[in-house]
Protein backbone atom coordinates (compact mmCIF):
# COMPACT_ATOMS: atom_id res chain seq x y z
CA UNK A 1 0.00 0.00 0.00
CA UNK A 2 1.18 3.51 -0.72
CA UNK A 3 1.37 6.13 2.04
CA UNK A 4 2.07 9.83 2.40
CA UNK A 5 4.23 10.95 5.32
CA UNK A 6 4.63 14.56 6.38
CA UNK A 7 7.56 15.48 8.61
CA UNK A 8 7.18 18.37 10.99
CA UNK A 9 9.76 21.18 11.17
CA UNK A 10 12.54 19.86 8.98
CA UNK A 11 14.97 21.99 7.00
CA UNK A 12 14.13 25.03 9.09
CA UNK A 13 16.09 26.49 11.99
CA UNK A 14 19.10 24.22 11.42
CA UNK A 15 17.02 21.01 11.50
CA UNK A 16 18.58 19.57 8.33
CA UNK A 17 17.14 16.44 6.75
CA UNK A 18 18.26 15.78 3.19
CA UNK A 19 15.63 14.16 1.03
CA UNK A 20 18.16 11.68 -0.41
CA UNK A 21 19.05 10.49 3.09
CA UNK A 22 15.37 10.40 4.05
CA UNK A 23 14.71 8.06 1.12
CA UNK A 24 17.65 5.89 2.23
CA UNK A 25 16.32 5.75 5.80
CA UNK A 26 12.90 4.80 4.43
CA UNK A 27 14.41 2.00 2.34
CA UNK A 28 16.34 0.74 5.38
CA UNK A 29 12.99 0.29 7.15
CA UNK A 30 11.93 -1.99 4.30
CA UNK A 31 9.60 0.51 2.64
CA UNK A 32 9.78 0.70 -1.14
CA UNK A 33 9.52 3.33 -3.88
CA UNK A 34 10.26 6.29 -1.62
CA UNK A 35 9.82 9.64 -3.34
CA UNK A 36 9.94 13.15 -1.95
CA UNK A 37 8.41 16.46 -2.93
CA UNK A 38 10.48 19.58 -2.32
CA UNK A 39 12.84 19.67 0.64
CA UNK A 40 10.25 20.25 3.34
CA UNK A 41 9.56 16.72 4.54
CA UNK A 42 7.01 15.32 2.10
CA UNK A 43 7.44 11.59 1.51
CA UNK A 44 5.52 9.01 -0.50
CA UNK A 45 6.40 5.34 0.00
CA UNK A 46 5.03 1.81 -0.26
CA UNK A 47 4.74 -0.51 2.73
CA UNK A 48 2.63 -3.39 3.94
CA UNK A 49 -0.85 -2.38 5.00
CA UNK A 50 -0.50 -1.48 8.69
CA UNK A 51 -1.87 1.16 10.98
CA UNK A 52 -0.41 4.55 10.06
CA UNK A 53 0.57 5.10 13.72
CA UNK A 54 3.04 2.20 13.45
CA UNK A 55 4.60 3.76 10.36
CA UNK A 56 4.77 7.13 12.12
CA UNK A 57 6.64 5.64 15.06
CA UNK A 58 9.08 3.75 12.81
CA UNK A 59 9.81 6.83 10.71
CA UNK A 60 10.22 9.07 13.76
CA UNK A 61 12.75 6.65 15.25
CA UNK A 62 14.61 6.32 11.94
CA UNK A 63 14.82 10.11 11.55
CA UNK A 64 16.08 10.52 15.10
CA UNK A 65 18.70 7.81 14.56
CA UNK A 66 19.81 9.02 11.13
CA UNK A 67 19.68 12.80 11.62
CA UNK A 68 19.96 13.24 15.39
CA UNK A 69 16.72 15.17 15.69
CA UNK A 70 13.15 14.38 16.57
CA UNK A 71 10.50 15.21 14.00
CA UNK A 72 6.89 14.24 14.40
CA UNK A 73 5.60 12.38 11.35
CA UNK A 74 2.00 12.27 10.20
CA UNK A 75 1.17 9.32 7.93
CA UNK A 76 -1.98 8.87 5.88
CA UNK A 77 -3.06 6.07 3.57
CA UNK A 78 -4.73 6.86 0.22
CA UNK A 79 -8.27 6.66 1.62
CA UNK A 80 -7.39 9.02 4.49
CA UNK A 81 -5.71 11.45 2.09
CA UNK A 82 -8.70 11.43 -0.26
CA UNK A 83 -10.96 12.14 2.74
CA UNK A 84 -8.84 15.15 3.69
CA UNK A 85 -9.05 16.57 0.17
CA UNK A 86 -12.78 15.96 0.01
CA UNK A 87 -13.37 17.54 3.44
CA UNK A 88 -11.85 20.88 2.44
CA UNK A 89 -14.44 23.49 3.48
CA UNK A 90 -12.81 26.21 1.36
CA UNK A 91 -13.44 24.93 -2.18
CA UNK A 92 -13.51 28.37 -3.80
CA UNK A 93 -10.16 29.26 -2.20
CA UNK A 94 -8.69 25.92 -3.30
CA UNK A 95 -9.61 26.67 -6.89
CA UNK A 96 -8.83 30.39 -7.03
CA UNK A 97 -5.90 30.84 -4.63
CA UNK A 98 -4.49 27.49 -3.42
CA UNK A 99 -1.19 29.01 -2.29
CA UNK A 100 -2.98 30.82 0.55
CA UNK A 101 -5.01 27.83 1.70
CA UNK A 102 -3.29 25.58 4.21
CA UNK A 103 -4.15 22.22 5.71
CA UNK A 104 -2.64 21.44 9.09
CA UNK A 105 -2.42 17.65 9.20
CA UNK A 106 -2.51 16.56 12.85
CA UNK A 107 -1.71 13.35 14.69
CA UNK A 108 -4.91 13.63 16.71
CA UNK A 109 -8.00 15.79 16.66
CA UNK A 110 -7.16 19.33 17.77
CA UNK A 111 -8.03 20.38 21.30
CA UNK A 112 -11.22 22.37 20.64
CA UNK A 113 -11.04 24.31 23.91
CA UNK A 114 -7.45 25.43 23.41
CA UNK A 115 -8.15 26.31 19.77
CA UNK A 116 -11.17 28.42 20.72
CA UNK A 117 -9.24 30.23 23.46
CA UNK A 118 -6.32 30.92 21.12
CA UNK A 119 -8.58 32.17 18.32
CA UNK A 120 -10.52 34.45 20.67
CA UNK A 121 -7.28 36.09 21.81
CA UNK A 122 -5.88 36.16 18.27
CA UNK A 123 -8.98 37.82 16.82
CA UNK A 124 -8.88 40.57 19.46
CA UNK A 125 -5.29 41.50 18.57
CA UNK A 126 -4.36 40.39 15.05
CA UNK A 127 -7.40 39.43 12.99
CA UNK A 128 -6.82 39.88 9.25
CA UNK A 129 -9.84 37.85 8.18
CA UNK A 130 -8.26 34.42 8.38
CA UNK A 131 -10.84 31.63 8.28
CA UNK A 132 -10.30 28.39 10.20
CA UNK A 133 -12.31 25.17 10.09
CA UNK A 134 -11.59 21.90 11.87
CA UNK A 135 -12.67 18.75 10.07
CA UNK A 136 -11.76 15.52 11.85
CA UNK A 137 -8.06 15.64 12.69
CA UNK A 138 -7.26 18.39 10.22
CA UNK A 139 -7.36 22.18 10.49
CA UNK A 140 -8.02 24.08 7.26
CA UNK A 141 -6.87 27.70 7.19
CA UNK A 142 -7.75 30.30 4.57
CA UNK A 143 -5.17 33.04 5.07
CA UNK A 144 -6.89 35.51 2.78
CA UNK A 145 -4.45 37.37 0.55
CA UNK A 146 -1.23 36.79 2.50
CA UNK A 147 0.22 34.11 4.74
CA UNK A 148 3.33 36.22 5.32
CA UNK A 149 1.33 39.14 6.74
CA UNK A 150 -0.72 36.96 9.08
CA UNK A 151 0.18 36.58 12.73
CA UNK A 152 -1.80 33.34 12.96
CA UNK A 153 0.47 30.62 14.34
CA UNK A 154 -1.39 27.86 16.13
CA UNK A 155 0.35 26.71 19.31
CA UNK A 156 1.58 23.12 19.33
CA UNK A 157 -0.61 22.37 22.33
CA UNK A 158 -3.66 22.78 20.04
CA UNK A 159 -2.40 19.84 17.97
CA UNK A 160 0.79 18.14 16.91
CA UNK A 161 0.89 18.51 13.19
CA UNK A 162 2.42 20.09 10.14
CA UNK A 163 0.96 22.43 7.56
CA UNK A 164 1.02 22.24 3.76
CA UNK A 165 -0.47 24.65 1.29
CA UNK A 166 -3.16 23.36 -1.03
CA UNK A 167 -0.81 23.22 -4.04
CA UNK A 168 1.41 20.81 -2.12
CA UNK A 169 -1.59 18.79 -0.94
CA UNK A 170 -2.65 18.28 -4.56
CA UNK A 171 0.86 17.42 -5.74
CA UNK A 172 1.14 14.83 -2.98
CA UNK A 173 -2.22 13.42 -3.99
CA UNK A 174 -1.00 13.03 -7.58
CA UNK A 175 2.13 11.23 -6.33
CA UNK A 176 0.07 9.06 -3.99
CA UNK A 177 -2.34 7.94 -6.68
CA UNK A 178 -0.04 7.55 -9.72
Amino acid sequence: MRYVALLRAVNVGGRKVTMAELKQATAKLGYANARTLVASGNLIFDAKAVAPAKLEAALEKAIETRFGLFSEVMVRNPADWASILKANPFLKKAKEDPAHLVCLVCKEAPDAGLLTAYLTSFREKHDRGEQIKVVGREIFIDYGASIGQSKLILPRKVCTGTARNWNTMLKLDAMLTD
